[in-house]
Order: C-alpha cells, then sequence, then structure tokens
C-alpha cells in the first residue's frame, strides 16, 4: 500500500480534491455496488447520463469482447450485442464497468492505472493485461477488420493514463471508494479513513 503521505499527495495535487471541502461520495464494499449507486443518482436527477467515469485502479474492472471493442483512443460500443452477451454474466467488480458502458450510462472513461508496468498486473488478471497490451499496440489490420460495419456503434473517448500522468482539469461531481477486501492487503485498511476525509457521505 502507499503510504498516507503519498495518498494524500495524490488525492490533493492530482484530484484536485481537499478536506475543506469534501466531495459528496460514497464509501461502498465492493466495485459493483457502484451500479446502484449511480442508478440511485439517475433516478433522483442528481447525475445526468450519460457521464464521465475517471476510474482510478489497479485493475480496469472491464471485460472487452463481444459488443466492447478497444482501439487507441476509443471504445466502440454496440449496446444490444454487448447486454446481451453480459446477460449471461454476474455483475461482479471485474466486469461493473461494461454493464455501466452497455446500459449507455458513460460517454467517456479514463482509467488511472496504480501500477508502473503492464507486466506488474497479476498472473489472473486476464482483462487487465489484454486491454494494457491492446492499448500500447497500433491497431492491427485483423482488429480493424473486426471494426468495419460498425457504423452504427457508439464510440467512447477512451484514455489509459499512469497515475502520474493524470491531472484533472475538472472539479469532481461524486466520488466513490471501494475497500475491496479480496484484491487489497489488510494493511491498506488503515487508509481508508484518510481517503474518506475527502468525501461528504451521501
Amino acid at each position: 500500500p502507499w503510504s498516507a503521505t503519498k495518498v494524500r499527495h495524490f488525492l490533493e495535487k492530482r484530484c484536485g480534491l481537499s478536506t475543506d471541502d469534501p466531495v459528496q461520495g460514497l464509501t461502498v464494499e465492493s466495485h459493483d455496488e457502484l451500479i446502484n449507486f449511480w442508478h440511485t443518482l439517475i433516478d433522483s436527477g442528481g447525475l445526468k447520463v450519460p457521464f464521465e467515469v475517471i476510474h482510478i485502479d489497479a485493475h480496469p474492472d472491464m471485460w472487452v469482447g463481444d459488443g466492447l471493442y478497444l482501439t487507441p483512443g476509443f471504445l466502440y460500443v454496440e449496446s444490444e450485442r454487448l447486454l446481451s452477451t453480459l446477460q449471461s454474466r454476474t455483475i461482479h467488480s471485474g466486469n461493473y464497468l461494461s454493464f455501466a458502458i452497455a446500459m449507455g450510462w458513460v460517454d467517456s472513461l479514463v482509467w488511472v492505472h496504480l501500477r508502473n508496468r503492464s507486466n506488474d498486473l497479476s498472473n489472473w488478471d486476464a482483462d487487465a493485461r489484454s486491454i494494457s497490451t491492446q492499448f500500447q499496440n497500433l491497431l492491427s489490420e485483423s482488429h480493424a477488420h473486426s471494426l468495419t460495419g460498425m457504423e452504427k456503434a457508439t464510440r467512447i473517448p477512451y484514455k489509459s493514463l499512469s497515475w502520474q500522468q493524470f491531472k484533472t482539469r475538472e472539479v469532481f461531481n461524486y466520488i466513490a471508494l471501494s475497500k475491496s477486501p479480496n484484491f487489497t492487503p489488510v494493511e491498506s485498511d488503515a487508509l481508508i479513513p484518510i481517503i474518506e476525509t475527502y468525501i461528504r457521505q451521501k
């Protein structure tokens, strides 16, 4: 885990946050609980669809496959096809962003990854490895062929940035912190109350 000093520096200097003016948000146990959080905000009018997502995580939490295609700078989404593909899957921490995208909630996505190199990714994290590899490589002819005839697909701006490259230009409307006990060491729990000082719990 990062030190408390490094966490505060990142939140204040890179994310523009302040403990003097916390941003409205929520702490959840697992990433996929954000689907309900966003749904509630949308129903109440607190969040207008579609919205931008800045996803700060070691993992992309996005399944790329049938109906969702990654190219340098963009995601191409065939919503009906993607929803059909996802119907046989359970929403979980590793794919919840794909569900949000399929439902038309997301109009741009930035993944701020917290690892220095893509080869630092865990062996089991095939989604993260796949996305990192695809993003770093130029669009291949075979991939280009798979995107032909997709004029009706929705194109969503997408960036993958290291935490050192990221610096927000806008104030966040909402913040969500996932504890993710299945994916984090116990030592990182000490950082949760520190991060929560920047959040006004909804």
